[in-house]
Protein backbone atom coordinates (compact mmCIF):
# COMPACT_ATOMS: atom_id res chain seq x y z
CA UNK A 1 0.00 0.00 0.00
CA UNK A 2 2.97 2.32 0.74
CA UNK A 3 4.59 1.62 -2.66
CA UNK A 4 1.43 1.72 -4.49
CA UNK A 5 1.06 5.25 -2.66
CA UNK A 6 4.57 6.39 -3.29
CA UNK A 7 3.83 5.20 -6.66
CA UNK A 8 0.75 7.63 -7.44
CA UNK A 9 2.43 10.30 -5.84
CA UNK A 10 5.07 9.94 -8.40
CA UNK A 11 2.88 10.09 -11.24
CA UNK A 12 0.69 12.82 -9.79
CA UNK A 13 4.24 14.57 -9.89
CA UNK A 14 4.90 13.80 -13.03
CA UNK A 15 1.48 14.78 -14.37
CA UNK A 16 2.07 18.23 -12.48
CA UNK A 17 5.34 18.71 -13.93
CA UNK A 18 3.69 18.21 -17.63
CA UNK A 19 0.98 20.25 -17.36
CA UNK A 20 3.60 23.35 -15.88
CA UNK A 21 5.70 22.56 -18.70
CA UNK A 22 3.19 22.60 -21.04
CA UNK A 23 2.36 26.28 -19.36
CA UNK A 24 5.87 27.07 -19.91
CA UNK A 25 6.30 30.25 -22.46
CA UNK A 26 9.58 28.66 -23.61
CA UNK A 27 7.52 25.84 -24.98
CA UNK A 28 4.87 28.18 -26.77
CA UNK A 29 7.51 30.31 -28.36
CA UNK A 30 9.06 27.03 -29.48
CA UNK A 31 5.79 26.12 -31.26
CA UNK A 32 4.81 29.88 -32.44
CA UNK A 33 8.01 31.52 -32.70
CA UNK A 34 8.28 31.08 -36.61
CA UNK A 35 4.84 32.06 -37.11
CA UNK A 36 5.42 35.20 -35.12
CA UNK A 37 8.27 36.14 -37.28
CA UNK A 38 6.70 35.01 -40.67
CA UNK A 39 3.80 37.59 -39.77
CA UNK A 40 6.29 40.53 -38.73
CA UNK A 41 8.22 39.69 -41.82
CA UNK A 42 5.20 40.17 -43.92
CA UNK A 43 4.03 43.07 -42.19
CA UNK A 44 7.24 44.64 -42.24
CA UNK A 45 7.05 43.98 -46.29
CA UNK A 46 3.83 45.46 -46.87
CA UNK A 47 4.85 48.09 -44.69
CA UNK A 48 6.64 49.69 -48.11
CA UNK A 49 3.55 49.48 -50.39
CA UNK A 50 0.70 50.91 -47.32
CA UNK A 51 2.87 52.72 -45.12
CA UNK A 52 0.45 53.71 -42.67
CA UNK A 53 0.21 49.73 -41.68
CA UNK A 54 1.22 49.78 -37.99
CA UNK A 55 4.26 47.43 -38.93
CA UNK A 56 6.86 49.77 -36.79
CA UNK A 57 4.89 48.88 -33.47
CA UNK A 58 5.35 44.79 -34.45
CA UNK A 59 9.26 45.23 -34.94
CA UNK A 60 9.66 47.49 -31.36
CA UNK A 61 7.33 45.09 -29.63
CA UNK A 62 9.46 42.42 -30.70
CA UNK A 63 13.04 44.87 -29.43
CA UNK A 64 11.28 44.62 -26.20
CA UNK A 65 10.66 41.15 -25.89
CA UNK A 66 14.02 39.81 -26.48
CA UNK A 67 14.86 41.86 -23.83
CA UNK A 68 12.91 40.02 -21.57
CA UNK A 69 14.52 36.82 -22.99
CA UNK A 70 10.56 36.02 -24.23
CA UNK A 71 12.35 35.90 -28.30
CA UNK A 72 15.90 35.58 -29.97
CA UNK A 73 17.18 39.20 -31.17
CA UNK A 74 18.80 37.80 -33.78
CA UNK A 75 15.39 36.15 -34.97
CA UNK A 76 13.65 39.68 -34.51
CA UNK A 77 16.08 41.38 -36.48
CA UNK A 78 16.25 38.58 -39.34
CA UNK A 79 12.32 38.94 -39.73
CA UNK A 80 12.63 42.49 -39.75
CA UNK A 81 15.27 43.27 -42.37
CA UNK A 82 14.53 40.46 -45.02
CA UNK A 83 10.84 41.91 -44.94
CA UNK A 84 12.01 45.31 -44.94
CA UNK A 85 14.01 44.29 -48.30
CA UNK A 86 11.46 42.56 -49.78
CA UNK A 87 9.26 45.54 -49.48
CA UNK A 88 11.62 48.17 -50.43
CA UNK A 89 12.47 46.15 -53.17
CA UNK A 90 9.15 45.54 -54.70
CA UNK A 91 8.24 49.26 -53.91
CA UNK A 92 11.05 50.07 -56.32
CA UNK A 93 10.37 47.81 -59.32
CA UNK A 94 6.77 48.95 -59.12
CA UNK A 95 7.98 52.19 -59.67
CA UNK A 96 10.73 51.93 -62.12
CA UNK A 97 8.59 49.70 -64.46
CA UNK A 98 5.60 51.83 -64.10
CA UNK A 99 3.38 48.74 -62.39
CA UNK A 100 1.73 50.88 -60.20
CA UNK A 101 -0.87 51.58 -63.41
CA UNK A 102 -1.99 48.14 -62.08
CA UNK A 103 -3.33 49.25 -58.93
CA UNK A 104 -4.66 52.68 -60.51
CA UNK A 105 -7.73 50.22 -61.86
CA UNK A 106 -8.92 51.20 -57.86
CA UNK A 107 -9.99 53.52 -56.01
CA UNK A 108 -7.49 52.72 -52.92
CA UNK A 109 -4.67 51.87 -55.29
CA UNK A 110 -5.13 56.06 -56.75
CA UNK A 111 -5.39 57.17 -52.94
CA UNK A 112 -2.55 54.91 -52.50
CA UNK A 113 -0.23 56.38 -55.38
CA UNK A 114 -0.73 59.66 -54.63
CA UNK A 115 0.40 59.63 -50.93
CA UNK A 116 3.47 58.19 -51.86
CA UNK A 117 4.31 60.74 -54.31
CA UNK A 118 3.04 63.16 -51.58
CA UNK A 119 5.66 61.56 -49.58
CA UNK A 120 8.37 61.55 -51.96
CA UNK A 121 8.06 65.24 -53.04
CA UNK A 122 7.78 66.42 -49.56
CA UNK A 123 11.25 65.48 -48.89
CA UNK A 124 11.84 67.88 -50.98
CA UNK A 125 12.85 66.06 -54.66
CA UNK A 126 16.14 64.42 -52.83
CA UNK A 127 18.00 63.32 -55.55
CA UNK A 128 21.46 61.75 -54.37
CA UNK A 129 21.62 58.36 -53.44
CA UNK A 130 23.24 59.43 -49.16
CA UNK A 131 19.87 61.83 -49.40
CA UNK A 132 17.97 59.20 -50.61
CA UNK A 133 19.25 57.15 -47.54
CA UNK A 134 18.51 60.45 -44.92
CA UNK A 135 14.71 60.17 -46.08
CA UNK A 136 14.86 56.73 -44.12
CA UNK A 137 14.41 58.30 -40.63
CA UNK A 138 11.55 60.44 -41.76
CA UNK A 139 8.13 58.71 -41.01
CA UNK A 140 7.32 56.74 -44.42
CA UNK A 141 10.69 57.07 -45.17
CA UNK A 142 11.35 53.51 -46.81
CA UNK A 143 7.99 54.26 -49.29
CA UNK A 144 9.13 57.84 -50.35
CA UNK A 145 13.00 56.71 -50.49
CA UNK A 146 12.16 54.01 -52.83
CA UNK A 147 9.74 55.42 -54.75
CA UNK A 148 11.65 58.28 -55.41
CA UNK A 149 14.38 56.13 -56.13
CA UNK A 150 12.22 54.00 -58.77
CA UNK A 151 10.94 57.25 -60.63
CA UNK A 152 14.69 58.60 -60.87
CA UNK A 153 15.76 54.69 -62.31
CA UNK A 154 18.55 54.48 -60.16
CA UNK A 155 20.33 51.62 -61.28
CA UNK A 156 19.74 47.99 -59.61
CA UNK A 157 23.16 48.31 -58.17
CA UNK A 158 23.25 51.16 -56.17
CA UNK A 159 19.56 50.28 -55.21
CA UNK A 160 20.62 47.30 -53.51
CA UNK A 161 22.95 48.82 -51.35
CA UNK A 162 20.08 51.48 -50.26
CA UNK A 163 18.47 48.79 -49.55
CA UNK A 164 20.77 46.87 -47.50
CA UNK A 165 21.73 49.58 -45.90
CA UNK A 166 18.75 51.64 -45.22
CA UNK A 167 17.13 47.88 -44.10
CA UNK A 168 19.98 47.23 -41.48
CA UNK A 169 19.89 50.64 -40.11
CA UNK A 170 15.92 50.91 -40.31
CA UNK A 171 15.56 47.54 -38.63
CA UNK A 172 18.25 47.66 -35.92
CA UNK A 173 16.67 51.74 -34.69
CA UNK A 174 13.26 50.54 -34.57
CA UNK A 175 14.19 47.30 -32.80
CA UNK A 176 16.36 49.45 -30.05
CA UNK A 177 13.28 51.08 -29.47
CA UNK A 178 11.80 48.35 -28.05
CA UNK A 179 14.79 46.84 -26.18
CA UNK A 180 16.56 49.73 -24.60
CA UNK A 181 13.80 50.97 -22.49
CA UNK A 182 13.22 47.23 -21.85
CA UNK A 183 17.08 46.42 -20.58
CA UNK A 184 17.54 49.77 -19.11
CA UNK A 185 14.26 49.40 -16.96
CA UNK A 186 11.96 47.08 -14.95
CA UNK A 187 9.35 47.88 -17.42
CA UNK A 188 7.27 45.50 -18.71
CA UNK A 189 7.44 44.82 -22.68
CA UNK A 190 4.32 46.25 -22.93
CA UNK A 191 5.26 49.49 -21.70
CA UNK A 192 8.72 49.78 -23.18
CA UNK A 193 6.80 48.92 -26.28
CA UNK A 194 4.47 52.03 -25.84
CA UNK A 195 7.91 53.89 -24.78
CA UNK A 196 9.83 52.87 -27.79
CA UNK A 197 6.36 54.34 -30.20
CA UNK A 198 6.89 57.54 -27.84
CA UNK A 199 10.54 58.18 -28.57
CA UNK A 200 10.04 57.35 -32.65
CA UNK A 201 7.52 59.01 -33.08
CA UNK A 202 8.63 61.93 -31.22
CA UNK A 203 12.33 61.83 -33.16
CA UNK A 204 10.85 60.92 -36.59
CA UNK A 205 8.99 64.64 -36.09
CA UNK A 206 12.13 66.01 -35.31
CA UNK A 207 13.93 64.36 -38.43
CA UNK A 208 10.60 65.06 -40.81
CA UNK A 209 10.44 68.88 -39.62
CA UNK A 210 14.58 69.28 -40.19
CA UNK A 211 14.91 67.70 -43.46
CA UNK A 212 11.67 69.50 -45.14
CA UNK A 213 11.71 72.53 -43.61
CA UNK A 214 11.93 75.24 -46.52
CA UNK A 215 11.51 72.70 -48.59
CA UNK A 216 7.84 71.66 -48.30
CA UNK A 217 6.26 71.20 -51.92
CA UNK A 218 2.49 71.70 -52.32
CA UNK A 219 0.41 68.96 -54.40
Amino acid sequence: MVIAFNTLKRVSGCSEAVSVSALDFSDFYTEWGFWFFLVQGIAVALTALVPPLPAEFMVIASGAMAAEGVLPLSGAFMATFVGCLIGDIGLYALFRYKLMRLFLRWKWGRKLHRKILHISLHTGGISTWFGLLLVYAMPFGRSAAMATAGMMRMSWARLIGLAVIGGFLWSWWLIGLGYVPAAATDLPPWASTVAGIALGTAAGAVIALIGTRGRRIKL
